[in-house]
């Protein structure tokens, strides 16, 4: 059976882009685990106080949809040095993931500059509360203490890098007011 040449060349243009996606998510991936580990070295990847400067590149699932497949795969790569264990090999990456979902989701429902930097910035605080929440359960429930005690600290952090990285990342798009292309 022959493919004519337009076929083929569609073919050709949707395997390149799949390509693309698959390599991004990888590169993305590496770097979340790279800074995760880098955060371990000072005592701040893991328990209630942690500041995981890898969690900032969470925001790019708001520009390239295929990157919520990097939030998982990093998650539990990343947590194999955990001292939780399963369950921050399984339980984590379902709640990050889940986390992530509305950062994508609200920035693609306005097409104004201001509208869309507000929305990164709130929804990247409703990832910071969610995986905040999710990393307070689980700790209060390996180690038998307080859920507050071990949430607030990470909620902290989580807002603080999160707000940092929607005002960075959206910044350029509400100072130009133009798309920008990743």
């Amino acid at each position: 059976m022959k493919i004519d040449e337009s076929k083929a060349q569609a073919l050709e243009k949707n395997h390149i882009y799949y390509v693309r996606c698959m390599c991004e998510v990888a590169v993305v991936s590496a770097l979340y685990v790279a800074f995760t580990f880098l955060s371990n070295t000072v005592g701040f990847a893991y328990g209630p106080i942690q500041f995981r400067v890898s969690e900032a590149l969470v925001i790019l699932v708001a520009f390239r949809r295929h990157l919520i497949s990097f939030v998982p795969i990093s998650c539990i790569i990343a947590n194999l040095l955990s001292p939780y264990g399963a369950w921050d090999l399984l339980f984590m990456p379902v709640v990050s993931t889940i986390a992530a979902l509305p950062i994508w989701f609200f920035y693609h429902r306005f097409s104004s500059p201001f509208m869309k930097f507000c929305t990164l910035t709130i929804s990247s605080w409703s990832y910071a509360i969610i995986t905040a929440l999710g990393v307070g359960f689980m700790i209060s429930v390996i180690t038998k203490t307080p859920f507050w005690i071990n949430t607030t600290p990470v909620l902290i952090s989580q807002i603080t890098i999160m707000t940092i990285s929607a005002v960075l990342s959206g910044l350029p798009g509400l100072i130009g007011g133009k798309k920008r292309k990743l």
